[in-house]
């Protein structure tokens, strides 16, 4: 399989920087809490692991195109809007015609 557009491998990897930032942070949460009386339920490993495997499975549909995968980038993509810089460039890039025909979507030519 050949590798996607740019513009569909920037959203991808940036749907599992995110989630891998989850992970690693849950991690140093509690390698840092350790020593004190802090616990953490089980649930909220699994909302945590659950926001990773979201954001994982995100950046998996976008790189290869797959059913789905526009609508769940929208949705990880409102997490991102809090960094307006950020948010609104993958915001314009998820609206770009050739992330859009990446999914099949077909494209109407220009009016005339």
């Amino acid at each position: 399989m050949r590798r996607p557009p740019d513009c569909v491998v920037l959203v991808a990897r940036t749907h599992w920087l995110v989630g891998g930032v989850i992970l690693v942070s849950v991690g140093l949460l509690r390698w840092m809490v350790e020593k004190f009386p802090v616990e953490f339920s089980a649930r909220t490993y699994q909302i945590t692991g659950g926001l990773a495997a979201l954001y994982g499975l995100a950046g998996t549909l976008v790189w290869f195109g797959a059913f789905g995968g526009r609508l769940l980038s929208r949705i990880c993509g409102l997490l991102y809007l809090a960094r307006p810089r950020l948010g609104s460039h993958l915001w314009e890039i998820m609206d770009s015609a050739e992330f859009q025909a990446h999914f099949g979507v077909p494209i109407p030519p220009p009016p005339l």
